[in-house]
């Protein structure tokens, strides 16, 4: 008796019982691996971007300049880690801010390290090299967390510090949560007491300003009050603050007469609890709010994430009185979740297409075989996913859509031999194990080509991008793999199952052959290759016409790194000449909300008045906050709108407001904030500023950009007083009786 080997594709034959066990344990893992494998709207990738703030009360932007930002660069650019073409610096009065940007080589445990070195070495540099009217340097360098969720709480009649009390209560609710991470609270107002002295009153009792602010600050400032030491032990004393309520204030003693007679700050004053005078506000569809920004831990599921924090908030809603309102701004769970579900429909759409398009050369088994591997590939695939801790995001994702029509190859090559096999007179065994043993070599190294194209990616990106796309080559490899293996060791006996006639020739009534679409394509093709080898020189020509023609198509074709999101959400970006108040930006914003808010297709506008939004998406980076900036995040009713309402507005009101720039920002998976940024560069200050507004001229006369402008800020109006320093000593006035 013969003792034949078997082949690997004979052995899933003999012992397809096994096969087909191990497939649907397979299958039902990548099933469960869908709803409990980690999604997310982006991957993880390294932000290599921070900032470094500098606070110098009293200072001029010169001033500040000269003597806090140029040191802080030598310092900073003595690490070889910072990239020092990509670091800038804005000298404003009073603050220094540099935008630190380290070299495309670090990696996220690298970059945690440099920053550990860096913030220890700032506050020795801090004391030793920058003035000492400086108060606090700090930076800021976790850049890469995104906020999960922006939640508003809002109310017309409640004030700040009701609805403050109200985000306490949400806060610990959602802290309860396994996955929820950071949790940050935006919007909200101080209260203050208010002391409004009367000068009449002040003369009457022949009492000055100087004396009122004395006793206020002797009793309202505390200090150590020592140490009670016995034999054996010591205990700290602690003095409660004295200035606590409104009636604290106003019962302060601010004179005593030798008969006896005292004054007390409510006889020379008005005191009352209010608001100070804001810096910044938040409202939500003209209403004042609180923002909450919600961030996930890392390696959490954002979706199951979002959804117990909407469970969580929908039960404490219920608490709430009626005039108190939560709101979802920005919902990143909401768009994974779409997502995975847009990826599901193109699976089902991929299955459907293979059958029909199979359907029109092939019988209905046969489509039904090829078709059957697309979902057996993908669900297996996402089982390996789940196991080496692939998360599903925007690129994984776009591997698996990138595959679907790529999985169904190899099977269709097996099977149409198969079925060339069985019209040869071929047994159906022996015909599956030959079919699939007979262009092994070629599909695999079809497979391995495909798969290896896109590993180049990882050798010529660099930085964020690399990062970015890390994980794509190696997901397309893993479907294209699966996908070989199944059209290997399933696909054999499943055509042996289903296929078990070869496929004839059918007759019409008169018996002749009936119309066969496979037959009209295959007799089309057959003459066109006729053609093709009678004239071989005109074919290369054109060919090389072909390509030149799509190089010159390419290179008029509009051109995007990365393209933009499909959301249905957009930023706008209010900007104001340097020194504007609060309250002109405020006017600004408002009137451009209330255009907004007009337009039906638009269902909410939450408006950031001198303060930039949290970071709501991983690749928007929010501008810096000031009296004269504001920022929406608009919320509209699909995606389709979105660009509609964008292309409505954004060339409309760009310069519609006197003196006020307007950006409409559509999302995108870029990072870069302007498709067009030149930086100059000197020590020049008056010729860089003469250089920039001209070119600035001549680049607006160009019809193919808009948006155009500079960061030189307009001349902010200051009143400069310098003392005699001479007649300053002899009255004893310093500078700080002065200011």
């Amino acid at each position: 008796m013969e003792n034949k080997k078997r082949n690997i594709v004979e052995w899933a034959m003999h012992y397809r019982s096994i096969v087909i066990f191990i497939t649907c344990v397979l299958i039902s893992f990548g099933i469960y691996s869908l709803v409990k494998m980690n999604k997310n709207e982006f991957p993880d990738f390294t932000i290599r971007q921070g900032v470094v703030a500098a606070v110098y009360p009293g200072a001029s932007s010169s001033e500040i300049e000269e003597q806090v930002t140029k040191p802080l660069e030598n310092y900073i650019f003595t690490y070889k880690e910072v990239k020092k073409a990509k670091t800038k610096s804005f000298s404003r009065n009073g603050v220094s801010i540099i935008e630190i940007e380290l070299n495309d080589d670090i990696n996220t445990t690298d970059k945690e390290n440099f920053w550990s070195r860096f913030k220890l070495g700032l506050q020795q540099f801090k004391s030793s090299s920058l003035p000492s009217g400086v108060l606090a340097t700090m930076v800021q360098d976790d850049f890469g967390d995104a906020s999960s969720l922006l939640i508003t709480m809002e109310s017309k009649e409640k004030t700040y510090r009701e609805l403050n009390n109200y985000m306490d209560d949400l806060k610990e609710r959602l802290r309860n949560i396994e996955s929820v991470g950071r949790l940050q609270v935006t919007g909200g107002q101080q209260e203050q007491i208010g002391i409004y002295v009367d000068s009449k009153k002040l003369s009457q009792y022949g009492i000055g300003q100087g004396l009122v602010t004395s006793a206020l600050m002797a009793k309202g400032f505390n200090t150590t009050a020592g140490t009670q030491n016995t034999a054996s032990y010591e205990a700290p004393i602690h003095v409660d603050a004295s200035l606590n309520m409104v009636n604290d204030v106003e019962q302060t003693v601010v004179y005593s007469g030798l008969d006896g007679h005292v004054v007390r700050v409510k006889d020379i004053a008005t005191v009352k609890r209010e608001y100070a005078q804001p810096s910044s506000y938040v409202t939500n569809n003209g209403k004042k709010c609180l923002v909450l920004s919600v961030e996930i831990k890392k390696g959490r599921n954002i979706v199951n994430m979002g959804n117990d924090v909407k469970k969580s908030i929908a039960d404490f809603q219920q608490t709430l009185p009626k005039d108190v309102s939560i709101y979802t701004i920005t919902d990143q769970s909401k768009v994974v979740n779409d997502s995975v579900i847009d990826f599901l429909e193109e699976l089902l759409i991929a299955v459907i297409a293979v059958v029909v398009v199979v359907m029109l050369l092939l019988p209905m088994r046969v489509a039904l075989v090829s078709a059957s591997t697309i979902p057996i590939t993908i669900f297996i695939s996402l089982g390996l996913f789940y196991a080496f801790g692939i998360e599903l995001n925007t690129v994984t994702l776009a591997a698996l859509i990138c595959t679907l029509g790529m999985i169904v190859d190899n099977s269709i090559v097996i099977i149409d031999n198969y079925v060339e096999l069985l019209a040869s007179g071929m047994g159906r065994w022996e015909a599956s194990i030959k079919s699939a043993t007979h262009f092994f070599r070629s599909i695999f190294s079809a497979t391995l080509a495909i798969s290896v194209t896109f590993f180049p990616l990882l050798l010529t990106l660099t930085g964020m991008f690399h990062d970015f796309l890390l994980l794509f080559p190696w997901a397309i490899t893993i479907v294209l793999m699966i996908s070989l293996l199944v059209a290997e060791l399933i696909v054999p006996f499943l055509q042996f199952y289903f296929i078990r006639k070869p496929i004839k020739q059918k007759l019409n009534k008169k018996g002749k052959p009936a119309f066969s679409f496979l037959n009209l394509m295959q007799s089309f093709y057959n003459r066109i290759i006729d053609i093709c080898f009678k004239h071989p020189y005109k074919v290369m020509g054109i060919a090389v016409v072909s390509v030149i023609i799509g190089v010159i198509l390419l290179m008029n074709l509009p051109q995007k790194m990365m393209p933009n999101a499909d959301r249905n959400q957009f930023a706008v970006e209010i900007y104001l000449p340097t020194g504007t108040p609060l309250d002109k930006t405020g006017q600004v914003a408002d009137s451009l909300e209330h255009i907004l808010k007009k337009d039906s297709r638009v269902l909410s506008v939450a408006s950031f008045k001198g303060i930039a939004s949290p970071r709501f998406q991983t690749t928007y980076a929010p501008q810096f906050g000031g009296k004269n900036y504001a920022q929406f995040i608009v919320n509209t009713k699909s995606n389709e709108a979105t660009v509609e309402v964008l292309k409505d507005y954004r060339m409309k009101y760009c310069n519609a407001f006197p003196g006020a720039y307007v950006r409409f920002k559509q999302l995108s998976y870029s990072s870069e904030d302007n498709s067009i940024e030149i930086r100059l560069s000197g020590d020049n200050w008056a010729l860089l500023k003469k250089t920039a507004d001209s070119l600035t001229t001549v680049l607006r006369a160009d019809n193919q950009l808009i948006l155009v402008r500079n960061n030189v800020n307009e001349p902010l109006l200051t009143t400069d007083v310098k003392l005699n320093p001479i007649k300053a000593n002899r009255l004893g006035v310093t500078n700080t009786i002065v200011e």
